[in-house]
This record gives structure tokens, sequence and C-alpha cells, in this order.
């Protein structure tokens, strides 16, 4: 099979339009490939199928040992299905603590918890590996930013975003404030909103909507007219998170009248989709279904256009 093939073969088996019982093996394949573009686009592919045979521990090898930093950074990253499901391990009581009858029990991840310590305790050591370069390290940090609620998670997303080296390296401490709640993440991500670099500025907006922060949707409105093409997308993507629910219909009609080019109507289907998810929430009859990475992350994480620190 060449690259043209295994790539039209990957976009099917990302849009679920394979059978789920040849997935395994042939995202196993795919994620063995030589060639480097190949395996980027399985990872991307992967994160549906994580509890299928297999996949989880190709993707972990990557993580660990693959020779191509690109592929190695990525495979870092591609374990946040891993911290986003697991991290419930971390809030269940040991087994020796005794239990609140009256308080309610979370449910229990489906990620087996010794995958998901294995995984933590990777991406603990890898973010601050010396031998490891920036660009593995930050992934490994937005991976993390699932359980920035633990203190030593929190204090090194802090660390990341004080310290960092390059612009690329304080995204993804911004992206990692984004996925828990936290009065000083929320912060620094609303100051964020100021920044004169686009691409701190684009994943504050980013961030701002994962937090589903609606009392910034007057300053993030004001964006949707940013020279930046990107900034423009996460504007027009957080609209079905910020947008008064009130509003949300004229809002998002004048929006979709405005705004007709492709990469504009992809950012509005992303908000589609939230708008419903908040909809069906405040209905009461979501059954606990959260869409918690509506952003289209995957699509985020392995998007290497901005690569260049």
């Amino acid at each position: 099979m060449n690259r043209t093939q295994a790539l039209k073969e990957l976009q099917l088996l990302e849009n679920y339009e394979f059978d789920r019982s040849d997935a395994p093996g042939r995202l196993l394949s795919h994620l063995s490939s030589s060639d480097d573009e190949v395996v980027l686009a399985a990872l991307r592919a992967s994160t549906g199928y994580f509890g299928l045979p297999g996949i989880w521990e190709r993707i972990f090898e990557l993580a660990i040992s693959a020779s191509d930093e690109e592929t190695r950074a990525i495979a870092n990253a591609s374990l946040w299905p891993v911290m986003q499901d697991g991290s419930g391990w971390d809030w269940l009581p040991e087994e020796d603590e005794e239990i609140d009858p009256e308080i309610p029990m979370p449910p229990e991840p489906l990620v087996p918890r010794e995958i998901y310590e294995s995984t933590k305790a990777h991406l603990l050591g890898k973010v601050d590996a010396k031998m490891e370069t920036m660009d593995v390290r930050r992934r490994c940090l937005e991976a993390l930013g699932h359980i920035a609620f633990l203190p030593e998670v929190r204090a090194l997303v802090l660390r990341f975003y004080q310290e960092a080296p390059t612009t690329l390296v304080k995204v993804s401490a911004i992206y990692a404030m984004g996925l828990v709640e936290d009065d000083e993440f929320e912060q620094i991500v609303v100051d964020e909103l100021e920044s004169t670099n686009p691409d701190l500025l684009s994943e504050a907006v980013h961030a701002c909507a994962n937090l589903r922060m609606e009392e910034v949707w007057p300053r993030v409105s004001l964006l949707v007219e940013h020279e930046d093409e990107d900034v423009r997308f996460e504007v027009l993507a957080a609209t079905g998170m910020l947008v008064p629910l009130a509003e949300a219909d004229a809002v998002m009609e004048q929006l979709a009248s405005q705004y007709r080019d492709a990469r504009a109507r992809d950012a509005l289907r992303i908000a589609a989709a939230a708008l419903e998810e908040r909809r069906l929430e405040e209905s009461g009859e979501d059954e606990a279904w959260r869409m918690d990475q509506v952003r289209d992350e995957i699509d985020r994480m392995t998007d290497t256009s901005h690569d260049t620190p």
C-alpha cells in the first residue's frame, strides 16, 4: 500500500467509516509504517480506538522511543485519552480509605488503573527529561493538562508558562490551563486575551471556550475580524461555548452568512456541536454525555504548520 492509499484508509478510520473489527489490525499496521507522514496520520486516527487491543501499547512505545522527534512528540500528546478518562482514578478513594456513604462515588474509569498509572509516570518523567527535546516535553505537558488538578502537575503547568523558553512552550501551558477549572489558570487565560502574539491569543480563546467562560464573550467576539486566520478560527469555534444561549441562534446565523470560506464553515460546525451540548445540559437530557474535546483537539495537536520556534 502506497502513501496515498494509506492516508485514504486512515481518513476512513478517523471518520469511523471502517469495519471496527478490522480497525485494530489496520491501525497497528499504519502505526508501524516506515513513512513518518503515515505514522502521524495514524496517531491522529488512533485516539478514537484506544480501547482496542494493541493500540495503547503501540502508541506508548512510539512515545518512549520513536527515533523521529516529531513522531515522538505527537505520540506523547496522543496519550491524552488515557489521562482524560483515567484521571478518575485520582478521585477514587484508596482501598484502605474510609468511605462516606452519603457521598456518591464517581464511576470507575474505563482505562485500567495500571495503564493510567504507567502512562502518568511516563509523562511525568518525560516532561522534565533534560535529554529530551523541548517540543516533546511540551507535548507531554499538554497530555498532563488533563490532571492539572494534582498539585505536582499544576506546578508544572505554571512553571512551563512562567519559564517558557519559546512561544510554543507557553502556548502548550495555556492549552493545559484550559483543561481544568482553576482560578489562577483562568486569570492567566483571560490576561492572554490581550496578547499581541497570534499563537498565544488563539490558544487563549481556545482555553476560554474549553473552560466555558461565558463572561469573556464580549471580549472574544471583538476578535472575529482579527488579521490572523487561526485567531479568527478559534473565535468562530468558541461561539458555541461562549455566546449567551438567548442570543445564540441570531449570532450563529449572522456569522454563517458573513463567513463562508471552508475553514470558517469548519469552525462554525464545531460551534454548532458545542451549542447543542450546552442546550442538552441545560435541559437535563444529556445523560452525562460530554464533548470535552469538541474543539477538535487532535487536529490541533497534530498540526505542525506552526512548529517553528
